[in-house]
């Protein structure tokens, strides 16, 4: 794992502005000066799956995929006891390790949304985003994506 971060690429590093620029797409429905806190996961996990699958070679996509994954699972019993809706809710009060743990599993969640849900097909995943939206987001969208059994 530490080998990955180590030998970090100019294209890795551009993932980082293309995180920042994808959270100003049309394809997300909350601003930032929304008062809404709910589903925060999906777009964090979105503004990194997206540059990742388009920027990456598929080496550098599979490498901090793994890596990402190790780390979930060195730290999910220090930081793993909240729902992934509750993004962030105590993360900034900690280490680093912390902070990102809950980026880490939004990655992962949306990744396994689009990639095995969808067949790959990120636009039927964001549909639903917007479906859940307009019905009125009567339940998380863990739920909505009937993510919970695979979170827990």
């Amino acid at each position: 794992m530490c080998k990955f971060y180590e030998s970090y690429s100019e294209n890795q590093i551009f993932i980082i502005l293309a995180h920042e620029l994808t959270h100003h797409s049309d394809l997300f429905l909350d601003e930032f000066e929304d008062e809404r806190e709910d589903s925060i996961w999906f777009e964090e996990g979105m503004c990194f799956y997206l540059p990742r699958k388009i920027l990456l070679s598929e080496k550098e996509f599979n490498e901090i995929t793994n890596a990402e994954a190790e780390l979930i699972e060195a730290f999910k019993d220090k930081y793993g006891n909240h729902s992934l809706e509750d993004f962030g809710s105590s993360s900034y009060q900690g280490s680093l390790s912390s902070i990102m743990f809950d980026y880490w599993r939004s990655y992962l969640s949306v990744k396994y949304l689009v990639e095995v849900r969808a067949n790959n097909d990120v636009k039927m995943v964001s549909d639903k985003y917007h479906r859940w939206h307009k019905e009125g987001r009567k339940v998380p969208l863990t739920e909505y994506f009937e993510l919970n059994s695979l979170l827990n």
